[in-house]
């Protein structure tokens, strides 16, 4: 089986479900956030270029690192988000793709075991083809608001606006082939990781 994909809104409580589903069965998680951020800490010449190019040299840093928050603060600047963000994900999401690759490759994943990859705007980029399964992680858009604002420190304006930029967690949900419902605690979130690891080595077997 090609791996799977787990997708959901900003905090809506992605890696948490991730942990579980490892936990659950399957052999390896990978998440494309942490290659993102890894990428930034240390950029391709290529990628490094194409930042300066699109977004300025104020968005790296004298020991050439992508600075996050000044990107971040162009990014939501721009008159168009949705024409910027295209541009930005058309930029990084390759770099991506090829470290993702790699990493695969370096554990030799098996067609016999169960992958997981971590993609959040997984429908928005069009990466949902590339997987065997989808799964979305869906909390309630006032919850998934108040998470935001607590762990960013956001005012509830900027909140909705970082979750206005990407498709909403019931769009996420009604496209994905398995949802997991995070809203009413971890072992509920728990158990149905674990009840979906169980049905899919059952169409393994």
């Amino acid at each position: 089986m090609k791996p799977l994909a787990l997708t959901g809104g900003i905090a809506c409580g992605k890696t948490t479900a991730g942990h579980f589903l490892l936990e659950a069965g399957f052999s390896h998680v990978y998440d494309t956030d942490a290659i993102c951020h890894d990428l930034y800490e240390h950029p391709t010449p290529e990628l490094l270029a194409g930042m300066r190019k699109d977004w300025g040299d104020e968005v790296v840093t004298s020991d050439l690192r992508i600075d996050r928050a000044a990107l971040s603060k162009r990014l939501f600047a721009e008159s168009n988000r949705a024409e910027a963000f295209a541009a930005l994900n058309s930029l990084v999401h390759p770099a991506v793709e090829r470290c993702l690759q790699e990493l695969m490759a370096r554990d030799a994943v098996r067609e016999t075991e169960l992958v997981l990859v971590e993609v959040p705007l997984l429908f928005e980029i069009g990466w949902d083809t590339k997987y065997s399964h989808t799964i979305a992680v869906w909390m309630p858009r006032e919850m998934q608001i108040g998470r935001l604002m607590a762990r960013n420190g956001l005012s509830r304006e900027d909140a909705e606006s970082r979750l206005d930029v990407q498709l909403s967690a019931d769009a996420k949900l009604a496209r994905a082939d398995f949802g997991l419902i995070n809203n009413s605690g971890l072992e509920h979130l728990r158990k149905q990781c674990f009840e979906l690891v169980a049905q899919l080595k059952s169409t393994m077997s």
